[in-house]
């Protein structure tokens, strides 16, 4: 088994810690965080401009770090999704699944900004050595 299945499997188990919270703890949870729907974007957004703007600025240091970035953002992303079925299962209601579900945002937010980075970088670099042939 690779180090990608085996991160996913432990994130999922972590992300079943969800279902031992009880509605007040998810209550705190969400006023403390000043957690709402709309937020759930934001780390989604930010990860897009981000990983398109260290592709404008051609910072190719960042490209060493997709590998880890991916594991990374793959085990929150599970974590997250994982845990708020759990919350709903457990509870019946779906605003309590607002923590792990803006964890798995996060997640996502993380992986589009290596997908913005490398699909961005390399269209940057496609369009210049096509100039070149030219």
């Amino acid at each position: 088994m690779n180090i990608a299945k085996r991160i996913v499997i432990l994130a999922g188990a972590v992300g079943l810690f969800f279902y031992t919270a009880e509605q007040e703890e998810l209550i705190a949870l969400i006023a403390n965080f000043d957690l709402s729907w709309y937020k759930l974007g934001v780390p989604i957004a930010w990860g897009l401009v981000l990983g398109g703007l260290g592709a404008l600025l051609r910072l190719r240091s960042l490209i060493s770090w997709m590998g880890p970035v991916t594991l990374v953002a793959s085990a929150i992303t599970t974590m997250g999704l994982i845990g708020a079925i759990a919350v709903f299962a457990k509870h019946q209601l779906i605003v309590l699944s607002l923590p792990p579900l803006q964890l798995a945002s996060i997640g996502i937010g993380l992986y589009l900004f290596g997908v913005g980075l490398t699909k961005l970088m390399g269209d940057i670099e496609a369009r210049k050595s096509e100039k070149g042939k030219e």
